[in-house]
């Protein structure tokens, strides 16, 4: 859902945004904190995502 709400904004996005986006659009509540931690671990691992600030997350240039 992450991944989807991204690549929809075609730029990067707070945490909250985020989040709104997922339950505006999918209509679920997803923990902040979890999500958090899971772009992280996926950052980390050098999957699709980038962080571009505190909280701020956006999609790698070739994952778009």
């Amino acid at each position: 859902m992450a991944f989807d709400t991204l690549k929809k904004a075609g730029a990067p996005l707070h945490v909250s945004e985020i989040l709104a986006r997922i339950h505006s659009t999918f209509h679920v509540t997803v923990d902040r904190e979890s999500l958090v931690s899971s772009l992280t671990k996926k950052i980390a691992r050098g999957d699709r995502f980038l962080r571009t600030g505190k909280n701020t997350f956006a999609l790698r240039p070739e994952a778009r």
